[in-house]
């Protein structure tokens, strides 16, 4: 099982910039408080084996607060850090976020091709994100890892049978999760049923089949 965790607030997070190139900003006081509730929830809710991290900052600061009491050993993983905003880096203006929206909307759709002027195509991203997670995918028992609210909704929407629809309303706040079952394609092998995954759950949010 693998549970993507957004990371706490930060200070880009408070000023709306699209904060991606590492190492990134820090968590604020809340996000602090942030990471350390939702290391409690989740170490009451689940069995979890292993907990890693992207390089990014704020990432590694949420795992060693949520999960640092627990684990010695939180390994940083390349790879697994937020999609490239390209030429909107540290922008905050409309232009910017609805640019940056634009070619995420792609993403959700699984459009390789899908470019973000400057930064990743869809499937730039996918081959360095998978680069990182898959041999975590692969293992057995519970991995939690640590990373961006954009990367892993298009993480999720590209590994798992998921509506594009659902991916792109369902925002993912600070320190909220996903939990999503690499096992539970066709052959069972994450990395051959890539595309195939199933998710368990999407933060609050109903699944679509679900009833609220």
């Amino acid at each position: 099982m693998l549970i993507l965790l957004r990371h706490g607030q930060t200070t880009s997070n408070v000023d709306h910039k699209l904060d991606t190139l590492l190492p990134g900003a820090e968590l604020t006081e809340l996000g602090r408080e942030q990471a350390k509730a939702a290391g409690e929830e989740i170490l009451g809710a689940y069995e979890v084996d292993r907990v890693i991290s992207s390089l990014a900052t704020r990432a590694k600061q949420t795992a060693q607060i949520g999960f640092g009491g627990r684990f010695s050993d939180i390994p940083a993983v390349e790879g697994i850090q937020e999609v490239h905003a390209g030429r909107w880096e540290m922008r905050n203006s409309r232009e910017a976020h609805e640019q940056y929206l634009t070619a995420f909307r792609r993403f959700y759709r699984r459009e390789l091709e899908a470019l973000i002027d400057g930064g990743d195509t869809l499937d730039l991203f996918l081959s360095r994100y998978k680069g990182g997670l898959l041999p975590y995918a692969a293992q057995e028992g519970t991995t939690v890892a640590v990373s961006h609210g954009g990367a892993i909704r298009a993480f999720a929407a590209n590994a798992c049978e998921i509506d594009p629809g659902f991916a792109e309303a369902s925002y993912l706040p600070n320190c909220q999760y996903l939990v999503i079952d690499p096992a539970a394609g066709p052959t069972g092998d994450p990395v051959e049923d890539f595309g195939q995954w199933r998710v368990v759950r999407w933060a609050e949010y109903p699944l679509p089949g679900e009833s609220s």
